[in-house]
Formats: C-alpha cells, sequence, structure tokens
C-alpha cells in the first residue's frame, strides 16, 4: 500500500462511543486512514469484500458476532490481513486464546495508548509475511521460467537439428541466460536478512546465503555439498524430515503435490546449531522447489535468540517487580496503619474519599508521622495500585540536580551527563509520584512542576522534545507552606494546586489512645524480624511511654522500640530497656534506674534525637548540625567516632 493513500481498517465494534475513542486515538498517533464501523456477520463479510482492509479491529464481546467468530471469518476468508483485539478486560486465558488462533495482537480498552504501537506492529508483520511470500513466489516462478527456458531451447536444438556450432552457441547463449539468472537470484537471495538455505531430499546443502553464513558463523563454500545436519537440532531434523517425506507422498499420488511454504514448529520449539555447537532459538519454513531432475526445498530461517532473551528479561523483570511490589505492600501495608484515636479516623475518612480518584494530595504533618505510609495508602487504594509508585525526597537532591532527578536530562545536557536518563516523572507514568518534603524546593523547579500538575507535559534538560505522562501527583510536607506563600518562599500558584485536598496527620502527642497500640505493634513487628520471644511492656515502661511527650512522632517510637527488642533478654521490655531522654512531666529526666547515662551514652542519644527530627539530614538550615549549633564537620566527626550512620534515620 502506498504512504500516500489512507489505511484502510475495518472495525467490527457495537458501541460507537468506543470506536470514536479508538480512532481519536489512531488519529493521535498520526495514522491516516479511513475505517469502517460494523456490527453483524453481514456487514462485516460484506465489508471485507468490498473495503479489502489493511487491518481488522475486533471487539472480543458482541451480542450477536463476537470477536472470536469474525477472527475465523477473517482468516478463512483473507489470513493475509491482521486481526487486533481491542476490548475490555478479557482476562490472560482468553488473551492467549485468541493470539493461538491466529491474532496478531490485542489491546485493552483502559489502555488505548498501546494501540497505535500495536496496530504499527501488526501492519509490519503483514508487510514481512506478505514480501516473504513474495520473495518465495519471485523464487519459484524463476526457477519455472528458467526451467521454461532451458526445456525450450533443447527442444528448438533437437528439432532444427542444426549443425554444431549453431548447437553449441545456442547452448551457450542458454548457459549465459542461466548464468544471469542464478546471479540474479542469489543477489536477491544474499540480501535477504533471514537465512535461507537450499536442501535436496537427503539434506545436502546446494546453496547457503549471506544470512546463513553469519548466523550460523560458517561460510557457504565451506557448508554446500555437506549435510545441513550437523547444524540441526534432532527435534529440527525430525520436523524437516517429516515436512519432505509428506511432500514427496503427496507427489506420488494422484493429488497435485503441496508446493506453499510450511512453517515448521516443534512442541519445545524449533533450535538450530552454530559452527561452534551452541544452540538457538529459530523460526523457519520449508517451500518445496520441483526442478527437472530433483526435489529442492527451501529453508527460510531467523535466528530468534535476541528476541527470546528479551522476553525473558521482560519476564525476569516483571517477576521481579510482582516480588518488590508484595515486600512494600508487607512493608506499607495500609491495614497496618495503627490507630483507633479520632484525630486517626478523620485520617482513615480521608484517605477512603481521595484515594479512588486522580485529585492531587497534599499531606501535612510533622516529621515522623508518617506521612509516606498514607502517600502508599492512597496509591494502593487507587486504580494505579498495580503500576508504579514513585518516591522523590526533595530535600535530599541538590539545587544543581533536582531538576535532572525529577524531569531527566538528555546526553551532554552538562557537564559529567554521559548518556540520556529518565527522569523520575517519567519513571511514574501510568503510576503514582510522591513528591515529599516539596516544600524544599528551590522556586525556579517550583515554576516546572505548576507545568508537570497542570498540563501532565515536561522537557528534559538539554532537551527540546515535549514528553507528556499520566501520572497522580502526591506531595508531603512538614513546612507550614502557607505560611512560606506569604514569605515569598514558596509559589502561591503552586501552594493552591497542591491544596486540592490536604490530610493533615496529628503528632503522636495528639493521639494519646494511639500510643499504647503502636508500641504493641511495633514490638509485634521487630520482635517477629529479630526472632525474640517478647510477650510486652511492663507497667512501668509503659508509664515511661505514655509520659514522653514525642518530638520525634512516629518514627522515634518505632526507632525506641526497635531499640528495646534488641536490648531486652526477657519477657518483657523495661523501662532501662527505652533509650527515652525526656518527657512531658519531668523536665527532661526520665525516672528509674536506667535515668543516669554516661556522657558518651548522651551524647549519643542527643544526636540520635537530632537525626530523628531531621530524617537523616546533617548538614543545611534544616539539618542536624544547625539544630545542635556545631559545625556539620564536627557533628560528622563525632558520628563516626559514635557509629552513627545518617541514613538510618531517612525516611
Amino acid at each position: 500500500m502506498s504512504t500516500d493513500e489512507p489505511l484502510h481498517i475495518l472495525m467490527l465494534e457495537d458501541v460507537a462511543t468506543d470506536a470514536e475513542l479508538v480512532e481519536r486515538e489512531l488519529d493521535r498517533e498520526g495514522f491516516n486512514f479511513e475505517a469502517r464501523r460494523v456490527t453483524t456477520e453481514n456487514a462485516f463479510r460484506e465489508a471485507l469484500e468490498a473495503l479489502d482492509p489493511d487491518i481488522i479491529l475486533v471487539d472480543y464481546s458482541l451480542p450477536q458476532f463476537d470477536g472470536m467468530a469474525a477472527l475465523g471469518v477473517a482468516q478463512a476468508e483473507c489470513p493475509h490481513i491482521p486481526v487486533v483485539f481491542v476490548s475490555g478486560a478479557i482476562g490472560e486465558e482468553r488473551a492467549i486464546e485468541t493470539l493461538k488462533q491466529g491474532a496478531t495482537d490485542y489491546v485493552l480498552k483502559d489502555k488505548l495508548s498501546r494501540l497505535g504501537p500495536a496496530v504499527r506492529r501488526a501492519l509490519q508483520e503483514a508487510a514481512e509475511r506478505r514480501a516473504r511470500r513474495e520473495a518465495e513466489a519471485a523464487l519459484r516462478q524463476a526457477h519455472d521460467e528458467l526451467e521454461q527456458k532451458v526445456a525450450a531451447r533443447t527442444a528448438e536444438l533437437r528439432e532444427a537439428n542444426t549443425a554444431l556450432k549453431e548447437e553449441v552457441d545456442e547452448r551457450k547463449r542458454a548457459e549465459r541466460a542461466l548464468r544471469k539468472s542464478r546471479e540474479r537470484l542469489t543477489r536477491i537471495i544474499d540480501s535477504a536478512i533471514d537465512a535461507i538455505i537450499s536442501i535436496d531430499a537427503d539434506l545436502q546443502v546446494h546453496l547457503f546465503n549471506e544470512a546463513a553464513e553469519e548466523i550460523f558463523q560458517r561460510s557457504a563454500e565451506a557448508v554446500e555439498g555437506t549435510p545441513l545436519a550437523p547444524f540441526l537440532t534432532d527435534p529440527f531434523e525430525a520436523v524437516v524430515h517429516r515436512h519432505i517425506d509428506a511432500h514427496q507422498e503427496a507427489q506420488g499420488s494422484d493429488g497435485a503435490p503441496e508446493t506453499d511454504g510450511r512453517y515448521l514448529a516443534a512442541p519445545e520449539g524449533l533450535e538450530a546449531r552454530r559452527g561452534d555447537g551452541t544452540t538457538f532459538p529459530v523460526e523457519a519454513t520449508l517451500c518445496p522447489i520441483q526442478l527437472p531432475a530433483e526435489d529442492r526445498y527451501l529453508i527460510i530461517l531467523r535466528d530468534v535468540d535476541d528476541r527470546k532473551q528479551a522476553e525473558e528479561e521482560v519476564a525476569q523483570l516483571e517477576s521481579e517487580r510482582s516480588y518488590l511490589q508484595e515486600e512494600l505492600e508487607s512493608e506499607y501495608n495500609f491495614d497496618t496503619i495503627v490507630g483507633t484515636s479520632a484525630p486517626m479516623q478523620e485520617v482513615f475518612d480521608a484517605i477512603d474519599q481521595v484515594a479512588d480518584t486522580e485529585t492531587t494530595v497534599l499531606v501535612t504533618g510533622e516529621t515522623g508521622t508518617g506521612k509516606e505510609l498514607v502517600a502508599r495508602a492512597l496509591h494502593a487504594r487507587s486504580a494505579r495500585s498495580d503500576q508504579v509508585f514513585v518516591t522523590v525526597n526533595c530535600a535530599a537532591l541538590s539545587t544543581d540536580l533536582i531538576e535532572s532527578e525529577l524531569f531527566g536530562h538528555e546526553k551532554g545536557a552538562f557537564t559529567g551527563a554521559t548518556t540520556r536518563r529518565e527522569g523520575r516523572f517519567e519513571l511514574a507514568d501510568e503510576g503514582t509520584i510522591l513528591l515529599d518534603e516539596i516544600g524544599e524546593l528551590p522556586l525556579e523547579t517550583q515554576a516546572k512542576l505548576l507545568r508537570v500538575l497542570q498540563q501532565q507535559t515536561f522537557e528534559r534538560v538539554g532537551g527540546s522534545e515535549t514528553i507528556e505522562v499520566d501520572t497522580r501527583i502526591l506531595a508531603a510536607t512538614n513546612r507550614d507552606l502557607a505560611a512560606a506563600v506569604e514569605a515569598d518562599a514558596f509559589r502561591s500558584d503552586l501552594y493552591y494546586r497542591l491544596n486540592i485536598f490536604p490530610i493533615e496527620l496529628p503528632p503522636l502527642r495528639d493521639r494519646g489512645d494511639d500510643l499504647p497500640l503502636l508500641a504493641e505493634h511495633f514490638r509485634e513487628t521487630y520482635a517477629s524480624r529479630t526472632g525474640t520471644d517478647i510477650e510486652g511492656f511492663s507497667a512501668e515502661a509503659m508509664a515511661t511511654l505514655k509520659d514522653y511527650d514525642w518530638p520525634g512522632n512516629v518514627r522515634e517510637l518505632a526507632n525506641i522500640i526497635e531499640r528495646a527488642v534488641i536490648l531486652t533478654r526477657g519477657r518483657h521490655i523495661r523501662a532501662e530497656h527505652l533509650s527515652v531522654t525526656g518527657s512531658a512531666t519531668d523536665g527532661g529526666n526520665v525516672q528509674g534506674p536506667s535515668s543516669l547515662a554516661t556522657l558518651e551514652e548522651a551524647q549519643r542519644r542527643h544526636i540520635e534525637r537530632a537525626l530523628e527530627q531531621t530524617d537523616g539530614v546533617v548538614g543545611g538550615d534544616e539539618g542536624a548540625a544547625q539544630l545542635l549549633d556545631v559545625k556539620r564537620t564536627t557533628l560528622l566527626s563525632r558520628m563516626k567516632r559514635l557509629g552513627i550512620a545518617p541514613s538510618e534515620y531517612r525516611a
């Protein structure tokens, strides 16, 4: 079909709006097409004959004439036309069945963004099959013409019985024509991307094109005239012999022998053998060629090793993704957000209301209140739960690289950009992205983020291509963004765009009823991980926890319980196991037998408290060094001496 001519599409679809969505998606993908929609079998058959479509798009389920029936009609009437299923959720087994029955591909209606690539693949495969048929037909026609020419010349020489010189000259002319024809055929065969091998009934090789030389790593000179068997695995050789025997039996019968190319297949898949003995997966067809003296057969073979490896890598990545998803769900399970207090019930209600929407949510609260856990709960309860969840800690990114991290960069965009890199928004396409500590974004980056929120488009750093994504955006911060807007430290338009549906997490000191539940939850979690048998807390330990004001909130509680589980040797966690350095009622001195710590232990706890409040950030205006009023290098030196790693305190 000429590239100037529109693509003729036959569409079996009973819902007009769905057909319009399909046409709109094809138009968005840049296709020049004419589409005819039908809903009945008669209309489908008439359109097959009248329209001569280039591709057929069918729905799986229709009231009178479903997609599988249409596929059967298309396979019988015009098997060269690719068929792509465009349907709702038909299930994995049904989708696989459509491919087994001859469909080229299937696309779910809720993922029409995949329709364009699927149509292009289907058209490309149809073109490749058509080119292969034409090549096979050309080979057969060329051989037939050659046979006819040689036969005609031979008959003329016998009938004319002319002088020996004329006969010799005529034969030479025929031989020259034969040589030119063979050279022309050789050029066609050698230019093919698939391996083309000519063999006889005994599998002796008579032709070995350049693609075959490359695939099998042997020269044609070394292979021609030798058996092909060393290059075939036993199942492959058995399949070739079976097809050749069937063809020769058909020749000996009254019926005409079958001469069309036959696709070769084995239950475990075909494998060939290279010159070095290594095997590799292939796809192959066998085509009989009738010559005057003997039967010849063409094997057209394609190395699919790279494709198989790619499919295996995709399967492995999918398996790893599923495993990681399960790990994340076990670590960040919405059902494990512990709390029965009134403030937390309001948070749960808000999550239920907004989770299954596309609305941008701003999660606020003090450090350590569980903002990321709430964001993961929103993702887990949304329609995007089976897609990726990407977290970006805006406070941990340097000003120079934050745009590259968010939007990606092109090769050479800046010093050190040796390759193109996708940003976090591209990675989160069709999923959810959490912009944690969004209040730390520079103003110039806030302007670009506003565009992504409004239009879902951006350009990579150093690039000009506009990239479109479909990403749900969540944000979290422990800063007062309204005050930051008043101080011109945060863009007001971005704030109002983020603050569509705010969820504010209460501090732990306002969740008194939840503290025992949380303590028991963390005790069970860490005891299970460490394999220790700890039944609960002593009354004194629980009183100590209740008296503490928890400036580090739930994260601080989790860290203290984890440390207590490690220190406990009995069945109950006692007050001396709790590394609590102050309370709301005693002016900073926890009463108990272990209240007086060594200077080194007190220094360690002081630094750990600061790191807990700053999410492990050491330097900068919001870092632990600023909070403790010491130099960053001095604090790092003390942390190294005490064996404190800041990474353990990052969310």
